[in-house]
């Protein structure tokens, strides 16, 4: 398996450096926070080649131009423009392919994902309190979007958009608007934004939205060391939002205020479907600050939808969330949350309320010498969302859309093996964490999480658990996103963005079919982090554990037996060692372990439920060229095999009535990734 990396990956790597010997023409200016997607690099703009552009006469000079020196003194002082590039470059090669869903050999330009490999930031000040600005992001020319609702071969449009900003100072605030394109936002955990948990996971693999310039490569790996997060853009922790945005602050009463009128991704700013079913979203934010550090919200995020295209009276599909999001502070003690109900109606199911709480209690470290933060939250039935922080497993119309659409931005409809810091809805359950004990050169991070489901549902026939090790290589098997339907040589594969999760049905049911049982679960993380001098450069080691288990009763640890439906464990080890200031070596190693019981699906061949074995053993280096270019080159071996599941090519699947040809539940092969990134 572990073969030699071919030599057209090296040719790809030593493009990719001959690329980034031109960065030095990118210019070095002050870092700025110029688009809320993005950190650039503001450059001025020299006016007077601007200028030419509006020339009457080809012997004036720009600003000298009677017509131009006006309209940049009086409405465009001040133009900026900044941006980055993002190039990526994919190489994979399988030994064993995953029952024909995966080409053996690909080689792409880009991630084949949705996330734009150039931006343009534009901004000036018209007037003194008046500011704009406008993003303009283009997607990979090599590979353009395919909607849900469209065949691999089917109609397909390029990833382009632009975004318009203004600001405005006035007696009562100052103002901002947007307008167009994509925004990323994020408002309240139950009402619009994306779980970031408690960022444990490896950092071996590079996210679209990590930063690559400012002197990232010396700073990326000791944040995580020291904090337990690294620098991120504003997209992290973020759902993107396509409509308008108005926020403001109110000095007089120390308040915020939002609203936001649009669409988001899952109900069509990317969906097909939705061009001849109007939809729509709308939600406020009132937030009042006090001088203390405290606060406290209210808010509201509404989405409506009509069941088919004649309807013209009015919404008839919708989901509303109403909540208060707090947060006090009392002599070094936290307490932060968020309280309020919610609803979904539709033709098909009627409308019906239910509660939604968390609470977050922080005990400063100087009360027991140990930081310790706990959580208790509880989500009912009826509290739905597709782009809130927590798993939709009781509404299926909302993740796959009235009409039965899917959308690749989504995780699978229904309950989940869920990490540490993870919701969901119909569940309950409590969280306790302890953070950064340090002994020596090592940090220590422990947490578990333990919940319960509230209601036995029809869903509960069946969960999803994610393969946290090669998740990416398990996204891009079938070479295209997003995948509709599902995949593999089980089809219990569902691709969602940057991931899969598997399907597991449940067969502990009653005589009428329902579930026998409410169904428990238990996640437990534990972290280690190593740092020290090697030849006095800068030495990293991350150890993540994570031990997972779903069962029919409640347990205090998980379940490692076959009392549980389903039992994972996850274990993850980074390397990262400075060789030069510029220079970084980085290494990993996974493997994952995933078994079922008699209750979970069983292979007609072995007659065993799932006995899953996953493993990776990557290397690579980031390489910073300077300020605002840097190189990220990955290189990783996979496999993959469930050991009860091999070739059984007489299976039949659901509604179907023919035999398919199925292979073994196993994969394996290489793959690399050459990044370079770039910021002006």
């Amino acid at each position: 398996m572990y073969k030699r990396v071919h030599r057209k990956w090296f040719f790809m790597l030593a493009l990719g450096l001959m690329s980034s010997l031109n960065s030095a023409v990118f210019a070095q200016g002050e870092e700025s926070e110029a688009s809320p997607a993005m950190t650039f690099k503001k450059v001025p703009i020299k006016l007077p080649r601007v200028g030419t552009l509006f020339s009457v006469d080809k012997a004036d000079e720009g600003i000298s131009n009677p017509v131009v020196q006006p309209l940049f003194k009086n409405y465009l002082n001040g133009l900026t423009v900044g941006g980055f590039y993002r190039g990526y470059f994919y190489n994979r090669n399988m030994t064993n392919n995953y029952g024909g869903y995966s080409p053996n050999h690909v080689i792409r330009v880009g991630e084949a994902q949705i996330d734009p490999l150039l931006m343009l930031y534009f901004s000036g000040n018209m007037t003194p309190n008046t500011s704009f600005g406008a993003d303009i992001s283009a997607g990979n020319p090599f590979f353009v979007y395919q909607g849900p609702g469209y065949g691999r071969n089917g109609a397909v449009s390029p990833y382009f958009t632009v975004v318009l900003r203004g600001s405005f100072k006035t007696k009562l605030g100052t103002f901002n608007m947007k307008a167009g394109g994509i925004e990323f936002l994020a408002i309240t955990p139950f009402t619009f934004g994306a779980n970031v948990a408690f960022n444990r996971y490896s950092v071996f693999e590079r996210r679209p939205w990590d930063p690559g310039a400012g002197g990232n490569v010396k700073t990326r790996y000791a944040s995580y060391y020291y904090s337990g997060t690294i620098n991120q853009d504003a997209r992290f922790g973020t759902q993107a939002f396509k409509g308008y945005v108005l926020n403001g602050f109110i000095p007089a009463i120390n308040t915020n205020v939002d609203f936001f009128y649009g669409k988001t991704a899952p109900n069509g700013g990317i969906d097909r479907i939705h061009i001849a079913r109007p939809t729509a979203n709308i939600g406020a934010r009132i937030k009042k600050n006090f001088k203390s550090g405290n606060y406290i919200s209210l808010n509201t995020f509404n989405s409506f939808q009509r069941s088919d295209s004649v309807n013209q009276k009015s919404a008839d599909i919708q989901w509303n969330i109403y909540t208060s999001e707090y947060s006090v502070n009392f002599k070094g003690f936290t307490l932060s949350g968020e309280v309020g109900a919610g609803r979904y109606v539709s033709p098909t199911v009627p409308e019906a309320w239910s509660e939604a709480f968390m609470a977050d209690l922080t005990i400063p470290k100087k009360l027991i010498g140990i930081p310790i933060a706990l959580r208790y939250y509880q989500i009912g039935k009826n509290f739905t969302s597709n782009v809130a922080n927590f798993n939709n497993a009781t509404v299926s119309q909302v993740n796959t859309g009235y009409g039965g659409s899917t959308n690749g931005l989504l995780t699978p409809f229904g309950p989940s093996l869920e990490n540490v810091g993870d919701l969901s809805n119909n569940r309950r359950g409590v969280a306790i964490n302890l953070t950064s004990i340090k002994v020596w050169k090592f940090t220590f991070t422990t947490g578990t999480q333990i919940s319960a489901e509230m209601d036995k549902l029809d869903s509960s026939n069946y969960m999803f658990f994610s393969h946290r090790v090669n998740n990416l290589v398990w996204q891009r098997l079938p070479n295209y996103f997003p995948v509709n339907g599902a995949y593999g040589p089980q089809r219990r594969i569902t691709a969602y963005y940057r991931g899969v999760a598997e399907r597991v049905n449940i067969t502990d049911r009653n005589s009428d079919g329902t579930p026998a049982h409410k169904k428990y679960f238990n996640a437990l993380d534990v972290q280690v982090k190593f740092k020290n001098k090697i030849f006095n450069r800068d030495f990293y080691m991350f150890y993540l554990g994570t031990f997972s288990s779903a069962q029919s009763s409640l347990s205090a640890v998980p379940k490692f037996d076959d009392q549980a439906y389903i039992r994972a464990q996850f274990h993850e080890l980074d390397v990262y060692y400075n060789i030069t200031p510029d220079f970084v070596l980085a290494l990993y190693g996974g493997l994952e372990y995933i078994k079922g019981n008699q209750f979970t699906d069983i292979s007609p061949v072995t007659g065993l439920p799932r006995n899953q074995v996953g493993k990776a053993v990557g290397y690579g280096f980031d390489y910073s060229f300077s300020q605002s270019t840097t190189l990220y080159f990955r290189h990783r071996w996979f496999t993959f095999e469930d050991k009860s599941f091999p070739a059984d090519p007489a299976k039949l699947f659901p509604n179907e009535t023919v035999p398919v040809s199925v292979g073994a539940e196993k994969f394996s092969g290489n793959e690399a990734t050459v990044e370079l990134k770039m910021f002006f």
